[in-house]
């Protein structure tokens, strides 16, 4: 077996009973503890005379007031006329929505007549009373009187473009029916 041997990890720069003391620096004056640090009394720092400065005070440069741009110009003239443009929308949309309510109330209203007035006309149009009030005058159709139209081609239709307004007339209809609602809108 082998021996092993026991390796001391701490070196000493020195031998004898400073060996033992592994914080020794090698200075032979001994730091002072902290506690000896805290009681000295500070060195007193030389008096020195204020000196006086002026102080000056900065310049303030005032930037000269910029011009309007023409482009910040039309934009908010254009946001202006397309917000005005919106609430006369809003408002022609709350039209059309109460004439449309209107117009359903009117038509459920003509429905009920339509159904009446069917059967009061079916009650009237009876054959036999017909013929009763008649007579023996009336008398079918003969032959000749009978007309058949043949649908059996295909339809064909040929539609003539007029001549319409020009671009520039009907943008210009077009802005003054937008101003003409703006104006309608707040009378």
């Amino acid at each position: 077996m082998a021996k092993y041997r026991r390796r001391n990890t701490t070196e000493y720069r020195t031998y004898g009973s400073v060996a033992y003391a592994p914080a020794y620096d090698g200075s032979a004056v001994r730091a002072p503890r902290r506690e000896e640090e805290l009681r000295r009394a500070p060195a007193p720092y030389p008096r020195r005379r204020q000196q006086v400065r002026k102080r000056e005070r900065a310049k303030v440069e005032v930037r000269p007031a910029g011009a309007v741009a023409p482009f910040a110009v039309i934009g908010f003239l254009a946001v202006a006329l397309f917000a005005a443009m919106l609430v006369t929308s809003y408002a022609q949309l709350t039209v059309a929505n109460d004439e449309m309510v209107s117009l359903r109330r009117e038509l459920s209203t003509l429905k009920s007549d339509n159904a009446a007035l069917t059967a009061q006309y079916e009650r009237v149009f009876d054959l036999a009373t017909i013929q009763a009030a008649v007579g023996e005058t009336m008398v079918r159709p003969t032959n000749d009187q009978v007309v058949y139209i043949d649908l059996s081609e295909p339809d064909t239709v040929t539609v003539y473009k007029e001549a319409g307004p020009s671009p520039l007339r009907s943008l210009m209809d077009g802005v003054g029916d937008v101003f003409g609602s703006i104006l309608e809108y707040f009378r």
